[in-house]
């Protein structure tokens, strides 16, 4: 009988704590409710941090062009800045290949200009007609074989771009041997964006950008954001590379057929499932000296606004509190992306918003800020 009771006033005692726990979890609920709400501030969402590598926007590398004549030396020090447009190699060059061209334009020109004349004095000439279009023709192939003359002698003897030049050779060079490369004075970074955070930047962005060895600071700007993803740019490098040498190695024999050195993948790969896709991007415009090879810390600043789940009604809504503490239910759009709630239209930097709301708000009302 001694035992029951004991079990009895166990229970009883046991109920009693619960209760009294209710009591005071009530109180301090109570009183936090007296202290009032909490509040978050909206911010725009905190800058994207890349990393990569700064290189030279361009380079261009100079072979000995022996179908120009005979290299006979360079007419710039290594090391030294140049100008787009200036000579950067001297060739014993014959002109009067040049000549020769020049004076095959003329004469199809001449040709063209007689046949104008005949059609002139008889338009119902069919003879006539088919004359010209044949000296049209044969004029038309004499410049382009000027064009290409000179084009070819500017891609090999003058610079291309504003740069800094790099010897590499300069006696006994042999056909085809690298003379020099002209590195242009244009930094810019190469770096990678996740699939996740492709859709927060856009070509045109102002970015900050910082020297990792150095700690110096400058700007810059988003010149190009990959279509593809760096995993199928790898792949078709690769593809490239292979097809190239196997062209290169069919060239060789007289006669060979040309083969197609443009392929088209229907079904392109997008990469490993498991793994998320980056996807390249090109910053340029940046207006500190930055050495080929430095690694570099780029900041873009986002202007996005992300919010906490805590902040949102059932449907969406938010309540902002002004000066007076006084609420303004406010309707959203929201973007939800991988859990996260981005805002795209009813808030702005700055706007205080209650967390937790009671259903029981009203628009208008005031209330206790704790926060």
């Amino acid at each position: 009988m001694k035992k029951k009771w004991m079990w009895l006033i166990g229970i009883v005692a046991v109920i009693g704590l619960l209760a009294i726990a209710l009591v005071l979890k009530q109180v301090n609920s109570d009183e936090k409710d007296e202290n009032g709400y909490d509040t978050y501030k909206v911010e725009k969402e905190s800058p994207l941090n890349l990393e990569g590598k700064a290189s030279p926007q361009s380079v261009k590398t100079y072979n000995n062009n022996s179908q120009l004549g005979t290299f006979v030396s360079t007419q710039v020090d290594d090391g030294q800045s140049v100008k787009q447009g200036d000579s950067l190699i001297n060739y014993d060059v014959n002109n009067n290949k040049r000549q020769q061209l020049v004076n095959k334009v003329d004469e199809a020109q001449q040709a063209v200009n007689e046949d104008y004349r005949n059609i002139n004095q008889a338009p119902n000439n069919s003879d006539l007609q088919k004359k010209l279009t044949q000296d049209q023709s044969t004029l038309s192939e004499a410049q382009q074989q000027l064009n290409q003359h000179d084009k070819q002698v500017n891609d090999s003897v003058y610079a291309a771009f504003d740069g800094k030049v790099d010897i590499k050779n300069k006696e006994n060079v042999s056909d085809g041997q690298t003379i020099l490369q002209l590195v242009s004075n244009e930094p810019q970074i190469k770096t990678t964006v996740s699939e996740f955070d492709l859709e927060k930047i856009k070509e045109g962005d102002k970015v900050d950008v910082k020297i990792t060895s150095n700690g110096k600071t400058g700007k810059g700007t988003i010149k190009k954001i990959a279509e593809l993803p760096k995993s199928y740019e790898d792949q078709l490098s690769e593809s490239g590379a292979a097809s190239g040498a196997s062209a290169g190695g069919s060239g060789d024999e007289e006669g060979a057929t040309m083969q197609s050195s443009n392929p088209v993948q229907t079904t392109p790969s997008g990469g490993n499932d498991s793994e998320s896709s980056k996807y390249t991007v090109i910053i340029s415009d940046i207006d500190i000296p930055v050495r080929a090879g430095y690694s570099m810390d780029v900041k873009v600043p986002l202007d996005s606004i992300k919010l906490p789940k805590t902040v949102l009604t059932k449907d969406n809504n938010v309540f902002v509190v002004n000066k007076d503490n006084k609420v303004e239910k406010r309707d959203l759009k929201i973007d939800k992306v991988n859990g996260e709630i981005f805002v795209k239209e009813g808030l702005k930097k700055g706007d205080k918003v209650l967390k937790n709301p009671k259903s029981t708000l009203n628009d208008g009302d005031k209330v206790e800020v704790s926060s």
